[in-house]
């Protein structure tokens, strides 16, 4: 499926102050934090510490509310988030034994994703639109490997690293064409890897024992994670790049720390490290800054009591992160959003000004088109079957920017070579359209 991508200026979004928001726990004593949102809008996790886990959805008009489970009464996860804030993808079980899949869910639409052979899979990162996710299935081998699940073509097996037996993907980059996780060799040994155009690389230092790639930066160019000795006792946050290979970051002066995310190109990463033993806290690395304890930079936020423990998520500007705290108000181990404030000036960056995603059928003949548009322009979409004949005019009228996501019904009989003329102002784009049973 081709996309529609043009570049301009985009200005980061400014506020008048930083500001931490506690988002709850579903009542129950602990909830973490795995997505959120371009504008900070939307956030997403997992609830519970004992058997069932429920998945859960904040956003910033309802708050947090729990998404249904793939069966009644058993766990469900939330593991990653698109940055539109549309998708949510995870894990859950299926029946009342050990299998689990992973799920795509989007509003009313559920997507259980299959196996690679064995009977367990798990999503765990979404693209910017949410159209390809990453995660691990159970191969036919007994072992797990890293898979890349895209609308079009469905779940791809990613293979793993020359001489290892099984992999993972965690994290994949906002266009959806970059995975980054690790690969597990027979003696339990683990290499990070970043998959791009069906080739799987090991980043993995030499010099370190073990590392594992947790987090991937929106241009897929950075790759951020955990390393160690054989038994990854201590682990501590890296991050990589092709210039520079893995290196270690540092720690907020305990032993221990992951990096779980980055921003758009990879300058700030985020995670949770060791302050002192036992005494853990979400950091914030930057080139400029090197470690930084965001429980100090933003402490004037923060009641008596109460601590950021990791940062799990950040969004592409880096302006909204995202984790898991204790908040001394209600003595519960909450998800957070903190809101760092202005970011600075105008930066140059790919952005999308028109994009057609194409047409998914869920169920029956009806439609769904997603388009997002960042210029006011008349926008005239026509859906057209193999024969030509004009199926559908769902969109015809001046729209003003933002995302757009029309419903309409295809005739009965219509059949899977359908096309869409899509008219933004002068351009015009033809591509084909797709169903997703």
């Amino acid at each position: 499926m081709k996309r529609v991508v043009l570049t301009g200026l985009v200005l980061a979004a400014v506020c008048s102050a930083a500001s931490l928001t506690w988002l709850g726990s579903l009542g129950t004593p602990y909830a973490e934090c795995h997505g959120v949102s371009t504008d900070g809008r939307v956030v997403a996790g997992w609830a519970g510490v004992y058997e069932p886990h429920y998945a859960w959805r904040w956003n910033a008009v309802s708050g947090m509310e729990t998404l249904p489970p793939l069966m009644s009464g058993r766990s469900s996860e939330v593991w990653g988030l698109s940055a539109d804030g549309s998708t949510v993808v995870g894990t859950g079980f299926v029946d009342n034994t050990s299998n689990y899949r992973g799920f795509w869910r989007r509003g009313d639409s559920l997507i259980i994703f299959g196996t690679l052979g064995g009977s367990v899979s798990w999503a765990y990162a979404a693209s910017e639109d949410g159209f390809e996710v990453a995660g691990s299935a159970e191969h036919s081998s007994g072992y797990n490997h890293a898979f890349r699940w895209t609308a079009d073509s469905g779940m791809q097996d990613l293979g793993v690293l020359p001489g290892a037996l099984r992999s993972v993907g965690r994290a994949i980059s906002l266009d959806g064409g970059v995975v980054v996780g690790w690969s597990g060799f027979a003696n339990m040994i683990h290499h990070a890897f970043r998959w791009e155009n069906g080739q799987m690389v090991d980043i993995h230092n030499p010099g370190f024992g073990q590392s594992e790639g947790i987090g991937v930066s929106g241009d897929g160019q950075v790759a951020v994670g955990a390393w160690g000795d054989a038994s990854m006792t201590p682990c501590r946050p890296f991050r990589w790049t092709a210039s520079t290979g893995m290196y270690d970051l540092g720690t907020l002066g305990g032993e221990w720390g992951e990096a779980w995310a980055a921003n758009y190109d990879g300058s700030i990463v985020v995670g949770w490290s060791e302050r002192s033993q036992g005494n853990w806290g979400a950091f914030r690395w930057t080139a400029q800054g090197g470690m930084e304890d965001l429980n100090v930079t933003y402490a004037q936020l923060l009641t008596p009591g109460s601590v950021l423990r990791d940062a799990m998520a950040i969004s592409p500007d880096g302006r909204f992160i995202a984790g898991r705290g204790y908040n001394a108000a209600t003595g519960r181990d909450e998800a957070y959003l903190l809101d760092t404030g202005p970011i600075g000036v105008a930066e140059q960056k790919p952005r999308i000004k028109g994009r057609i995603d194409g047409v998914r059928i869920f169920s029956g003949n009806q439609a769904l088109i997603r388009f997002r548009l960042d210029r006011t322009c008349r926008v005239v979409i026509k859906i057209y079957d193999s024969g030509g004949r004009l199926v559908a005019r769902p969109v015809d009228a001046v729209l003003e920017p933002g995302d757009y996501s029309p419903v309409f019904t295809l005739e009965p009989g219509g059949g899977d070579l359908l096309f869409c003329w899509l008219e933004l102002g002068d351009a015009v784009y033809q591509q084909r359209l797709i169903r997703v049973r």
